[in-house]
Formats: C-alpha cells, sequence, structure tokens
C-alpha cells in the first residue's frame, strides 16, 4: 500500500438509498476515503441493515427489516461443488441491484479499490430461516441441540465458502477481501450464557482423532454450564466461585484440549480464506478485522488470538478501536463476567481487575462514568 489508505465499511443499502454517485461522492469529498469494503455477503444489521434507531442526518430514516444473504447476483457456474446455491438476498429493497456489478466499476473509475467484507457474527440470535438447505451447514451445542451458526469443521460449508470466493474473484475487479473475525470459543459461548458451538459430528470425529474423549469434554462444558446457571441465580461455592471453576476445569481437561480444536478450526478458516484470494491473484490484499472484544476485552480470547499468527496470513490489519463507546462496552463486558466467572468480585472490583490485566487503567474512567466516558486515554495519547 504505497498510499494512506482510507477504507470504510459499507452494505448495498447505502448505495440503494442514495444512489451510487451521489454515495461515492460523500465518500471522496468529505472523507477522502480511496478504499470499499462492501458487504456483499451479511445478514447482519450491523454490517449491512440500515439504523435500527439514531438514524444518521443522510439516508432513509426508517429501519429495513433486513432479512440478508448475498446482494450481488451469484454466477450458478460456481456453486456446483456446493448444495448451498440459493442465498441471494430475499429483501424487496435490493430487488434489481447487484452491489459488486453496480459499485465496483463506477468506484475503479474514481480510482477507489474494493473488497469484498464479510463479518462471522457472534450473535446466536440470527436465523437464515429462508435460505433452503442452510441447517445442513449448522453445528450443535454441548447439549446436542441443534445451533444456529455454521460449523467451521462441515466440509459443506467450507466447500460453499471456496463457491463465493470462486465467484467474487473470477467475475468482478477486486483488489482483495477483508474478513471479520468475530466467533468465540464454546466455553467463552458458555461464559457470556450463550449457546455454544463445535459439537457437531465434524467436531466429534477430529476430537476422536486427537485423541480426545468426547463424551468427557462434552460433560465438562455441561459441567462448567451447570455451575455457571447456578451462580447467575445466586449460589455461592464453598471455594469461591472462580476457584471452583478452575477445579472443573483441572477434572474436565478434555475441556481446554476441546478449546484448543475449536481454536485450530476457527484459524484454519480464515488462513483457509486467505489462500484461495491469493490464488487469484498474489497481489490481492486481505485484511483480518479483529473484534474488540478479543483485542481489548476479554483475556482469555486475547490469549486465543496471538497477533503474530495474524502477520502470516493478512496484508493488513482492521482492529476494531471503538473509542466513544468503548467504555460503555468494556463496563457491560465486565458485569457480565461479573455475574458469572468473577462473581466472588463486587462490580467495581471486576471492572478494575480486567482493566489491569488488561493494562486499561490508564484508559478507562471510573466504573461510575465508564458509559459515557469513552477511552478518555486514548485521546490523551495521541494528544501528547
Amino acid at each position: 500500500m504505497a498510499k494512506t489508505f482510507v477504507g470504510i465499511q459499507i452494505g448495498a443499502i447505502s448505495f440503494i438509498d442514495e444512489g451510487v454517485e451521489q454515495v461515492l461522492d460523500i465518500l471522496q469529498g468529505e472523507a477522502g476515503v480511496n478504499a470499499l469494503m462492501i458487504s456483499a455477503l451479511s445478514w447482519s444489521y450491523g454490517n449491512a441493515g440500515r439504523a435500527t434507531y439514531g438514524f444518521p442526518d443522510h439516508g432513509v430514516a426508517e429501519p429495513d427489516n433486513l432479512q440478508g444473504g448475498a446482494f450481488f447476483e451469484p454466477n450458478p457456474l460456481y456453486y456446483g461443488a456446493t448444495d448451498h446455491k440459493n442465498f441471494k438476498a430475499p429483501d424487496p429493497l435490493y430487488k434489481g441491484f447487484d452491489t459488486l456489478a453496480d459499485v465496483i466499476p463506477a468506484a475503479k473509475a474514481r480510482g477507489i479499490k474494493c473488497y469484498t467484507y464479510y463479518c462471522e457474527t457472534s450473535s446466536s440470535a440470527q436465523r437464515h430461516i429462508w435460505q433452503p438447505g442452510w441447517h445442513q451447514m449448522l453445528d450443535r451445542d454441548h447439549w446436542g441441540k441443534t445451533a444456529t451458526r455454521p460449523s467451521l469443521m462441515n466440509p459443506h460449508y467450507r466447500a460453499w465458502w471456496r463457491s463465493v470466493i470462486d465467484d467474487w474473484f473470477s467475475n468482478h475487479e477486486l483488489d482483495g477481501m477483508l474478513w471479520g473475525i468475530e466467533r468465540q470459543s464454546p466455553l467463552m459461548d458458555i461464559f457470556r450464557a450463550d449457546s455454544s458451538t463445535g459439537f457437531d459430528e465434524y467436531f466429534v470425529a477430529e476430537g476422536r482423532a486427537r485423541g480426545i474423549d468426547p463424551q468427557r469434554a462434552i460433560e465438562g462444558y455441561r459441567k462448567i454450564d451447570q455451575f455457571l446457571q447456578g451462580v447467575r441465580k445466586g449460589d455461592r461455592p464453598r471455594d469461591g466461585v472462580f476457584v471452583t471453576l478452575l477445579r472443573h476445569l483441572l477434572h474436565h481437561p478434555e475441556v481446554l484440549m476441546w478449546e484448543k480444536m475449536w481454536l485450530d478450526a476457527h484459524q484454519s478458516m480464515y488462513h483457509e480464506v486467505a489462500g484461495a484470494i491469493k490464488f487469484y491473484d498474489p497481489k490481492h490484499e486481505v485484511g483480518l478485522g479483529i473484534w474488540q472484544i478479543i483485542n481489548t476485552y476479554n483475556p482469555y480470547l486475547k490469549a486465543q488470538y496471538d497477533q503474530s499468527d495474524y502477520g502470516l496470513y493478512a496484508d493488513f490489519l482492521k482492529p476494531v478501536l471503538y473509542n466513544t463507546p468503548a467504555g460503555a462496552r468494556f463496563m457491560n463486558f465486565s458485569d457480565s463476567w461479573q455475574k458469572g466467572v468473577l462473581a466472588d468480585a463486587t462490580p467495581d472490583g471486576a471492572y478494575n481487575a480486567l482493566a489491569t490485566i488488561l493494562n486499561l487503567d490508564e484508559f478507562i474512567a471510573p466504573r461510575s462514568e465508564a458509559a459515557l466516558a469513552g477511552y478518555g486515554g486514548v485521546r490523551q495519547a495521541v494528544d501528547s
């Protein structure tokens, strides 16, 4: 990248609401944008839909009730290796609009680089109900129930992604892709009182191949889940919550072995994506977007994702560094842990302990002021 890279994540809805040329005028004239990160495939309001509240001073000020999917026209020639072929967004707003075919030529004429952007969502609330066959790629949780998110080891899911990338880079003048890393391991899903992933037949088979007893691992996850459910209801074990949690992990070491297996599967997913993009042209640039919970708030996830690994697969990183909402988000994260794994501490104690462990003391305000304060130290560091 010879010049300053000024990129923006943007969904098809912006171009539909305000017109391709007008949006490009605003981006270039007001912000000096020279790279678009286009959400060409998404089911997430945060990445592709209109705001649900607090509308900006341009565009259409009403929710779009996003269903989502492909905001481009998938070429059927590239999906022969997968059964998942019908995933074009059914939303009436997008009818007749192809965010790649309609935006890329106009952007290129202005010298703007174009990347596709896909953000894995950590949310278990999204339901791709309208998509025929999507359930074939869904994982299972540690209770054996069908999960709402796809399995990272499911060969059908991997084949579908290879098909999407083949379609994108064979038919559109792209400069690369930004892959947003936002998945969490099963233990972290349990820590946040959410449904987990990582227990379908493909994970079970891989666990056995690694010499892990799947039943012992699943038993450990279930015991930890039941234990933390009790903690959230007010149960307090004699030896304390954190000590008891460590005891569960000690007696079920298969849990951490399973966690490493899940992490390997997750990393191999974006490693494969990076390699596939480079296959079409080594000059293509691969970016990784790193979720703020991973790079800032969560000590376990920060330990999982060693940043030195990113350098082997990425040409650039887009770490999430939300300064203004960071105070409220970190407070909410610490509060959620204080209700579970850090229930031995007070809310202020958990907040301060996490801040110290994560080296955030100089950036944060006291917990009572965090919601409105943002990360004030970030501004002070820049000013100084």
